[in-house]
């Protein structure tokens, strides 16, 4: 989304970042199955990757959970599976 004139003196907008692909994309966070425990694994997160490569993370029932400089860092952080959702490039 582009900048927005506020009067201020500066009317160049600045366009956008775009990631590699130029849009947006869905994925899950998955928590792995631990038989022995009786966990069977789920999804714990949904997210979305944003065109300048950073995402933004909610609960399984829709509230916030986080920003994030991209989409592997939520992953990496919280020990869960990337799964990308949805037809797009790369999926």
């Amino acid at each position: 989304m582009p900048a927005v004139d506020h009067g201020g003196g500066n009317s160049e907008a600045k366009a956008p970042r775009v990631g590699l692909d130029g849009g947006v994309r869905l994925f899950a966070l998955l928590r792995e199955a631990d038989e022995e425990y009786g966990d069977e694994g789920g999804v714990e997160f949904y997210g979305i990757r944003l065109p300048d490569g950073t995402a933004a993370t909610i609960t399984t029932g829709g509230r916030p959970h986080g920003c994030w400089t991209s989409c592997e860092r939520p992953a990496d952080r919280l020990g869960l599976s990337l799964v990308w959702l949805g037809s797009g490039p790369g999926a």
